[in-house]
């Protein structure tokens, strides 16, 4: 029986969704500011602010998440060092969250703050390359705690999860490229929108959505295997009920009486 989206995954399920179009978002300027080059500037200056602001609700949504399923519905299984872990990520994905949001709304005044516009890019990215250590981190800690029955599911190549922090890792590795290169080329050539910095974010927008992707197909699975758990529990009770109606607890005072 397939239920409705439960509390305990419908903060993660908003928080995937808005990854998934902001990441379009990200693709579709970053790929217009390439192939036009007399793209409308102010236009692209509220797209990324826009994108931004998104991502720090994004940010929010994942951290209401983790308070959800860790403070108000924690599990006896999850161990003080996952929570934590995945409480740290959280942090710094609100911090590259919040850096990106500065400098997107610094590049209205692009020409004088160039330089710091770069540098909070790059401390944004940095914070989300040490976030994805610590969620890889807790999605370990996770599989050895709690092991699948599910074969595909937990340390094994077949696990969507594994896939998703493996290309958050490689996008955002892409991007730290692109920004570490944007920034050279600013402080020593005093060059901006270089074509191949925006090559690379391109391709780590293409990246990124892929990783979305991913991360709702392994929120589809956590949901499909809730539902499942939820019916066998509920089947359980009602087997439990049954047997133990005052009918069936006469028939069996009536069998040993027989007896």
């Amino acid at each position: 029986m397939d239920s409705p989206i439960v509390p305990i995954y419908y903060w993660n399920y908003w928080a995937t969704v808005i990854y998934i179009v902001g990441m379009f978002g990200y693709l579709a300027i970053d790929t217009s500011n390439y192939l036009f080059e007399v793209f409308d500037d102010s236009f692209s200056c509220f797209v990324y602010a826009f994108l931004a602001i998104l991502f720090v609700i994004d940010a929010a949504l994942y951290t209401i998440d983790w308070y959800v399923s860790a403070i108000r519905s924690p599990n006896d299984n999850n161990e003080p060092i996952q929570c934590q872990a995945e409480f740290v990520a959280c942090l710094f994905q609100n911090l590259g969250s919040y850096c990106y949001l500065i400098s997107a709304l610094l590049t209205f005044n692009k020409s004088q703050y160039m330089g710091t516009i770069l540098l909070f890019n790059l401390i944004g990215i940095v914070a989300f390359l040490i976030e994805s250590g610590f969620t890889f981190l807790e999605w370990y800690i996770s599989c050895r705690r709690k092991p699948s029955t599910n074969p595909k599911r937990g340390c094994v190549f077949q696990d969507v999860y594994l896939w998703a922090h493996i290309l958050y890792a490689v996008a955002t590795l892409i991007y730290l490229c692109a920004t570490t290169l944007a920034y050279r080329f600013y402080t020593n050539l005093n060059l901006v929108n270089v074509r191949c910095v925006v090559i690379l974010q391109i391709l780590g927008d293409l990246v990124y959505l892929c990783d979305a992707y991913l991360y709702y197909k392994g929120w589809q699975e956590d949901k499909q295997e809730y539902d499942r758990n939820t019916e066998r529990q509920k089947l359980t009770e009602l087997n439990f009920i049954n047997q133990s109606t005052p009918e069936n607890f006469n028939v069996d005072l009536h069998t040993n009486d027989n007896k």
